[in-house]
């Protein structure tokens, strides 16, 4: 009886911690959205303006993974019942609410996972692991305008859970709940779709060797056709990603800061302590633990290797924080205590050091309120029609659109037949306003054409019409 009742005060201690950490984490993201009036990051603007777009017209706006788009809407709509009138002010709240609870709700399938590895029981190991995976660099910087991102690792850990106890009990309702998972992540986010279907097939290939051939190439086949239905250009770039993969390395180009060299050296040393302990101690691990140790060593190896374009490392680095976890989530089981409490420190102090660096550059909206209400005045002197598009930088083309209710493109979209579907072409340029960020990102203002006239000017904007059509 003492041994159950203690077992009982354990198990309540442990969801106590689960649910204090999610509380902590989703305060932080809250801080971070609503600190400031419009969503901070260059793609802060897309969102609201997705869901607004579906709201209004039934669809989206811009092709792309549509499904946390219209989980906002469906909020929106079901909170509209209630007798709040759907504004644009409800609809960023509601965005910003779904962005702060994201990465907080994978805490409920990492409790999962970290039962499967079955750790020694220190205390510090387990609270390291989870404040790690919502507070180190990634999940922290996974936030405001990376809410496709943060969602569908959710799902990723999901689905990983689910696959996991497909491995372990081998029940049909686990494998289905693991692909239907599987799914939700291609529906939600292109990148964090192709790092699953990644880790997946390194997963079944280690345990399959070449029978996985065909239904790997079945699964992959169907996946290309899923972001063909839903996002062409996505797809294209998935098939031809092999031709600028390398085309400007990250370390030869300047792309790398101090916390991502950090994450580099992180990386490799967990691989080459997950290949040492594979190699010595295999003995000692059950043949799903194996599996996530193959896949997780490849996956830091591959996405933190420096020669990889600049671009690209910052799109797959997000993704090192869950390798790095699953990794040593199974070599803990194999190591003593002293070694676990130096891996517990070590991962304490790199949270520690990612919270210290997220708040000392935390995101801020790509331009100011004062700018912003400037921005909102142009709706006299900008036609809002289907022959009218404006033209600006990449980060305000968002706001501009929420602000004026008119369609928007980069200069880099310009072609013969952009001009024949368009009859007002407008360029907007910002002169004042520009927050911190915009110093951090390589996006320039358009290149306005010479035969244009300028037809509105202020401290913050100036605004130009396209005239003769060359």
């Amino acid at each position: 009886m003492k041994i159950e009742k203690l077992n009982k005060t354990f198990l309540k201690a442990q969801v106590a911690i689960y649910f204090l950490l999610g509380i902590i984490v989703f305060s932080i993201r809250f801080y971070f959205n609503f600190s400031q009036e419009l969503i901070p990051g260059v793609n802060g603007g897309y969102y609201p303006l997705q869901v607004r777009s579906i709201l209004t017209n039934g669809h989206l706006g811009f092709s792309d993974m549509p499904l946390i788009f219209y989980f906002d809407a469906f909020l929106i709509k079901f909170i509209s019942l209630f007798g709040f009138s759907i504004t644009d002010s409800l609809i960023l709240s509601v965005v910003k609410i779904v962005d702060s609870i994201s990465i907080p709700l994978l805490l409920l399938p990492l409790y999962k996972i970290v039962q499967f590895s079955n750790p020694l029981p220190v205390k510090l190991f387990k609270f390291s692991i989870l404040a790690f995976s919502v507070l180190s660099f990634s999940p922290l910087i996974l936030t405001s305008d990376l809410q496709k991102n943060a969602l569908a690792i959710f799902f990723l850990f999901c689905f990983l859970a689910y696959y996991l106890s497909f491995q372990i009990n081998r029940k049909k309702v686990n494998i289905f709940l693991s692909i239907a998972f599987l799914i939700f992540i291609g529906l939600t986010h292109f990148g964090t779709f192709v790092f699953s279907m990644f880790f997946l097939f390194l997963m079944v290939l280690y345990t399959y060797k070449k029978k996985v051939i065909f239904p790997i190439s079945i699964l992959i086949t169907i996946s290309l056709g899923i972001v063909f239905l839903f996002d062409f250009s996505r797809f294209n770039r998935l098939v031809s990603f092999w031709t600028v993969v390398f085309e400007k390395p990250a370390v030869l180009n300047g792309m790398l800061s101090p916390p991502d060299l950090l994450i580099i050296l992180f990386s490799i040393f967990l691989a080459i302590i997950g290949i040492i302990t594979l190699k010595t101690k295999s003995n000692n691990f059950k043949p799903f633990q194996k599996t996530i140790l193959f896949a997780s060593i490849v996956c830091l190896i591959a996405l933190s290797f420096p020669l990889l374009d600049g671009e690209y490392f910052k799109r797959l680095s997000l993704f090192l924080f869950i390798p790095q976890i699953l990794l040593i989530l199974q070599i803990s089981t194999v190591i003593n205590v002293k070694q676990l409490k130096t891996t517990s420190i070590s991962f304490v102090i790199f949270t520690l050091l990612s919270i210290i660096a997220v708040s000392g550059h935390p995101k801020e909206t790509v331009i100011d309120k004062i700018a912003y209400e400037e921005l909102r005045k142009l709706k006299s002197v900008i036609k809002n029609d289907n022959e009218t598009i404006i033209i600006a930088r990449h980060g305000l083309e968002w706001w501009t659109a929420w602000a004026l209710h008119t369609k928007v493109g980069q200069d880099k979209a310009i072609d013969s037949v952009f001009f024949e579907k368009y009859k007002n072409v407008i360029f907007i340029t910002q002169i004042n306003g520009f927050s911190k960020d915009i110093q951090r990102t390589p996006f320039h203002e358009p290149n306005v054409p010479e035969n244009s006239e300028i037809i509105f000017s202020s401290e913050y904007f100036k605004v130009f019409k396209l005239n003769n059509r060359q």
